[in-house]
């Protein structure tokens, strides 16, 4: 459940997951204990949900999250597709890909679930990678992280605070250098508990694998593909550091395998197409990659498409994906692909003509729609049809700041200035980025051409983001304004 993201070391990302719980319990956030848990005094749900997106917030604000729409209601299809059995109505699980090549995953407190773009091009199929998210989930859904904080002792609590202090101040060096103090030993005290978590974790992930019919002799492959890797796998491989191996591990998921019938090993053709755009988001070496890809397949022509593309050498790029576009433009893949290549030659109208076409064809598929309005904002042209097309996204991609941007621009575009003051806001908190948030809704605040009833809703706004922060930002002096 640990996380290695390029700057920042394995035990520091896990020190933002556990130990924001010990120090958002002394600003007051109570909430009852729940039934049956053994770690709700420890950390409760709502403590969870401020771990979580304080953690994505941070992670959004240094680049490190993939925003591609594509990518997202991917990966979202296959986590809900797996958390769907916990039947757990406690927390809303949000999954996301981080744009690192290093081969982990991680769970964050709050139903957040992370995979590095690294161990998604390492698996083979849809069912490996589906083992590693369910794995995930175990670990959320077990309470692990309430189960850490719970047992590290006392003497822990200055280090806690200190690693909070520099994550908070936006000071790494601060936290690493708390880390350095206490972390080591801490780590040592956990070990067995953090084995029984994994093997927890494995058979709780088990069960979902099996209820979703994923195969599971291939969650079995992959542990087997990661813990005999070697050469530039192994330089890269960090997630048997953070998830360690045990025992048996191995044979026992494959012995869980042999009562499965007919079990999935692709739900659809989706994987293959966005392992695609992850792995082309990571090339450094395209003109390599080009020579490599020898086989005509749609898949290695929207590859091959990709790479051109990310050259910006949209002439190949046409040529590669045309064909491909023509015997299949159905495909949701190619045909965005298409478009995209169009509009990077200056074709507006003939990537529109195409991406209305598959409108039609997939009328609420979420990412056409916000890749019309995208290009319609970006140009200034059809705006009210953009703004019909975006509102109803709206929950959709509330995490994206894709969507938070665009959105903004498109209001800025029609002198909506309370929506794009809120719009705005809401980009810049996302990234973390509180003080800017607060002064794009001081100046509307103060704007004339705000009306009573828009301020005060701005002003509601502004003391919600003020009393939500992790660390509470109240005036040293002057009236309180959170209870």
């Amino acid at each position: 459940m640990l996380v290695i993201i390029k700057k920042y070391s394995t035990s520091f990302l896990l020190s933002i997951c556990i130990s924001i719980g010990n120090v958002t319990l002394a600003y007051g956030l109570e909430q009852l204990p729940e039934l049956g848990d053994p770690y709700s005094e420890t950390l409760p749900l709502g403590q969870e949900d401020i771990i979580g997106i304080s953690t994505y917030r941070r992670l959004q604000k240094y680049n490190y999250i993939n925003n591609d729409p594509l990518v997202i209601s991917y990966i979202n299809y296959l986590g809900n597709k797996l958390s769907r059995s916990t039947m757990d109505t406690s927390r809303k699980y949000e999954f996301f890909v981080v744009q690192s090549s290093q081969i982990n995953a991680f769970a964050v407190p709050g139903g957040f679930i992370g995979l590095n773009i690294g161990l998604i091009v390492l698996s083979e199929n849809e069912a490996q990678l589906a083992g590693v998210v369910a794995h995930e989930i175990a670990h959320i859904k077990l309470r692990h992280s309430a189960e850490m904080i719970a047992s590290a002792s006392m003497s822990n609590v200055p280090m806690w605070i200190g690693i909070i202090a520099g994550i908070f101040a936006g000071n790494a060096q601060a936290s690493m250098a708390a880390l350095k103090a206490g972390i080591g030993l801490s780590a040592q005290a956990n070990v067995n508990l953090i084995r029984s978590n994994e093997i927890e974790a494995d058979d709780y992930g088990v069960e979902i694998m099996y209820k979703s019919n994923y195969d599971l002799s291939e969650m079995a492959n992959f542990f087997d593909k990661m813990e005999n890797a070697s050469g530039e796998i192994s330089r890269d491989l960090e997630y048997l550091s953070t998830h360690p191996m045990y025992e048996n591990r191995i044979a026992n998921i494959q012995n869980r395998s042999s009562v499965q019938a007919n079990p999935i090993k692709n739900s659809t053709d989706d994987y293959i197409y966005v392992k695609n755009i992850l792995e082309v988001s990571i090339t450094n070496d395209i003109n390599n990659n080009i020579k490599l890809l020898t086989n005509k397949d749609e898949y290695s022509k929207h590859k091959l498409a990709l790479l051109y593309h990310k050259k910006s050498d949209y002439k190949n790029a046409y040529n590669v994906i045309l064909p491909a576009y023509k015997n299949n433009p159905n495909n949701l893949y190619l045909s965005l692909m298409y478009a995209k290549i169009l509009i990077g030659q200056d074709k507006i109208d003939e990537g529109l003509i195409v991406l209305n076409n598959l409108k039609n064809i997939y009328p609420l598929n979420t990412v056409i729609s916000f890749t019309i309005a995208e290009i319609l904002i970006e140009n200034g042209i059809n705006l009210d049809y953009a703004e019909k097309l975006l509102e109803p996204l709206e929950n959709h991609y509330s995490l994206n700041p894709n969507y938070l941007r665009i959105i903004s621009k498109l209001y800025t575009l029609k002198k909506s200035q309370f929506k794009a003051a809120i719009s705005r806001a809401n980009y810049y908190e996302l990234l973390d980025d509180i003080d800017m948030s607060l002064e794009v809704l001081d100046n509307a605040i103060r704007s004339n051409e705000m009306n009573r009833m828009q301020k005060k809703i701005l002003e509601s706004k502004k003391l919600n983001i003020i009393c939500s922060n992790p660390r509470a930002l109240e005036p040293i002096f002057g009236e309180k304004t959170c209870n």
